[in-house]
C-alpha cells in the first residue's frame, strides 16, 4: 500500500519534516505493507523557504540584517541558479520578536530587503519571497527603504520605513536600480489592503496592534495606496492578497516585475506534487490547527484538492480541529487535542501524540487492505 506523507508544519512544535518523519516511523512500525514517500508542504507560512531550498537543493546564505525594531539578527536565505528564496519571517518576523514586544507602528520590513538586495549582487534575477509570519503593518515601506527607496513627507523629509510614518507619506522617489528582476510573492491569505478584512484590522491585532493603531495603520495603508496610485497608476488597494504580511506586496507588485502566487498551489507545482499523488493510495496531510480557514487553500486543502482530483482517499492530522465541515474534504480527521489535552499540552508533547495518532491510523488504514 502506497503511502504518501505531505503535512504542512505544525506551528510552534513541528516542523513540516519532522511532522513527515514521525507519521513514517509510525506507519512502519505498525506494518512492513506500507510503503512510504514523504513530501513536505507549505504553503507561505512557516518554514515555505526551507520546503523550496530542499527541493531546488539551494544554497543557504548566512547574513547579519536588521530585525525588525532595528536590532542585528542573523539572517538566511538561498539560492539555487539566479532563483533567490527569501522566507521574509527569517529577517522580518515575528519569531525575531518577544510576544509583548510586537508595535507594527514601529516595527520595519528593512531586513527583508537587505536580503533581497543582497541576492541581487549575488546574481540573481528571480526572486522567490515567502511572506507568511511577519511581524510588520508598513507596506513594504522598510524593505524598499533598503532597496533604495525614498519616502518623503510634506516639507521633503526623508521618513523611516514602518508604520507609524506610512501616514505622513507624501511622495516617493524610485531609485534607477534592480531592473529586469523577477519577484514571486508566495502567499497563503487573499485579504485585500484595506478595510475590515484588510492587513491593519486583520492582522494588525495578532501583531501588537491596539484598536487605536489599528486605525492608524489603516489610514497609513490608505495614504499609502493613494500616493502609489499617483506615482504609478496601479490601483493596489485592489490586489487579492494585498493585505498579507502587512500590505508588503503592493510596492513590489507597484515599482518591479512583481506578482501574488497562491502558496500552497505555487509549492505543490514545484514539488512536482501531481507525480506523486498518482503514485498514492492514501495521502496524509495536516498542519497546527484545522478548520474552516483551511478551505481558504491552505496546504492540507491544496493536498486534498489534489488527492480528490485523482480518486485518492485522504486524511489529516491536526494540533486542533475545528468544524464539521472538513469531511466535504477529508476522509478522516484526527485531532492532538481533545477534552482531557488541551493546546499547550499537545504542543508540549507534540512529538509523542502525533506518533500515537499516526499508529491509530495506520492501524485502521491497513484493516482496508
Amino acid at each position: 500500500m502506497n503511502i504518501l506523507i505531505a503535512p504542512n508544519s505544525m506551528k510552534g512544535s513541528l516542523n513540516a519534516f519532522d511532522f513527515a518523519e514521525i507519521v513514517k516511523k509510525a506507519f512502519i512500525q505498525v506494518s512492513d505493507l506500507f510503503e512510504i514517500r514523504k513530501i513536505p508542504v507549505a504553503d507561505g507560512g512557516d518554514f515555505t523557504g526551507e520546503v523550496l531550498k530542499r527541493r531546488l537543493n539551494a544554497n543557504e546564505i548566512l547574513i547579519d540584517v536588521y530585525g525588525p525594531f532595528g536590532e542585528l539578527v542573523k539572517s538566511k536565505y538561498a539560492i539555487s541558479d539566479k532563483i533567490a528564496i527569501i522566507e521574509m519571517a527569517d529577517a522580518s518576523g515575528m519569531k525575531l520578536v518577544d510576544e509583548k514586544a510586537l508595535n507594527p507602528m514601529k516595527a520595519s520590513s528593512y531586513g527583508t530587503g537587505q536580503l533581497i538586495v543582497d541576492a541581487i549582487k549575488k546574481g540573481c534575477v528571480e526572486i522567490f519571497l515567502a511572506i507568511g509570519g511577519s511581524a510588520t503593518v508598513d507596506g513594504g515601506m522598510g524593505m524598499l527603504s533598503a532597496l533604495g527607496f525614498s519616502f518623503l513627507d510634506k516639507n521633503n523629509m526623508k521618513l523611516a520605513g514602518n508604520g507609524k510614518n506610512l501616514s505622513k507619506i507624501y511622495s516617493i522617489i524610485k531609485p534607477d536600480n534592480f531592473k529586469n528582476i523577477s519577484i514571486k510573492i508566495i502567499c497563503d491569505v487573499d485579504n485585500l489592503l484595506l478595510g475590515e478584512n484588510g492587513a491593519a484590522a486583520v492582522f494588525g491585532p495578532q501583531k501588537g496592534a491596539t484598536p487605536k493603531m489599528v486605525i492608524e495603520l489603516e489610514n497609513g495603508l490608505n495614504n499609502l495606496s493613494k500616493i502609489i496610485y499617483i506615482e504609478t497608476g496601479k490601483k493596489v488597494a485592489l490586489i487579492k492578497g494585498g493585505g498579507a504580511a502587512g500590505g508588503v506586496a503592493i510596492p513590489l507588485i507597484a515599482f518591479y516585475d512583481a506578482y501574488i502566487v497562491s502558496g500552497a498551489d505555487f509549492i505543490l507545482s514545484q514539488l512536482n506534487f501531481t507525480k506523486h499523488v498518482k503514485w498514492a493510495d492514501i495521502i496524509i496531510t495536516g498542519e497546527g490547527k484545522i478548520d474552516a480557514q483551511t478551505f481558504n487553500n491552505k496546504a492540507p486543502y491544496a493536498v486534498a484538492k489534489m488527492a480528490r482530483k485523482y480518486n485518492k482517499s485522504v486524511y489529516a492530522i491536526g494540533g486542533q480541529v475545528e468544524g464539521s465541515e472538513l469531511s466535504l474534504i477529508f476522509d478522516k480527521v484526527y485531532s492532538l487535542t481533545n477534552k482531557k489535552r488541551n493546546i499547550e499540552y499537545a504542543i508540549k508533547n507534540a512529538e509523542q501524540l502525533l506518533f500515537e495518532t499516526s499508529v491509530e491510523m495506520a492501524k485502521i488504514i491497513i484493516k482496508l487492505k
